[in-house]
């Protein structure tokens, strides 16, 4: 009897797309943002955490994590912070980096201890969760 070698193909398609997502951000990733925010001056508030989340993209496409909709909730117990996300794909080839992104500009926060990032992979991401500007954002590309 053969053995199927089809979720080896699977995988390997994975880390091809994954590969070429990486490359095709490369040179966004590279420069770093253009929304730079001084994290250290921002206040230990969801309000404050929000807004160095507001500066961050998503590196494949030209939207910031809150624009899409991507937090889900932002908590701050003892100088921890807790925020919950979700992606646009259940297979997101950069989640990782994202979430390093996510971990480093938030421990630059003064009184920052700890960031704890959570992935809430109950909620699928459609378009209706994007903010009123990044749904006018997107109507701009479109026409």
């Amino acid at each position: 009897m053969k053995k199927s070698r089809l979720p080896a193909q699977i995988a390997l398609i994975l880390l091809f797309c994954g590969l070429g997502a990486l490359l095709i951000s490369l040179p966004a990733l590279l420069r770093g943002s253009p929304h730079k925010l001084e994290s250290a001056s921002v206040r230990l508030t969801p309000q404050g955490i929000m807004q160095v989340l507001a500066t961050i993209k998503d590196p494949e496409i030209d939207f910031t994590l809150v624009e899409l909709g991507l937090i889900r909730k932002i908590e701050i117990e003892d100088n921890k912070v807790m925020i919950t996300i979700i992606f646009t794909s259940p297979f997101c080839p950069l989640a990782d980096f994202i979430v390093s992104q996510i971990e480093r500009r938030i421990g630059m926060i003064d009184g920052v201890k700890e960031v704890v990032v959570r992935i809430d992979e109950t909620i699928i991401w459609d378009w209706s969760m994007m903010t009123k500007e990044g749904k006018k954002k997107l109507q701009s590309y479109l026409k």
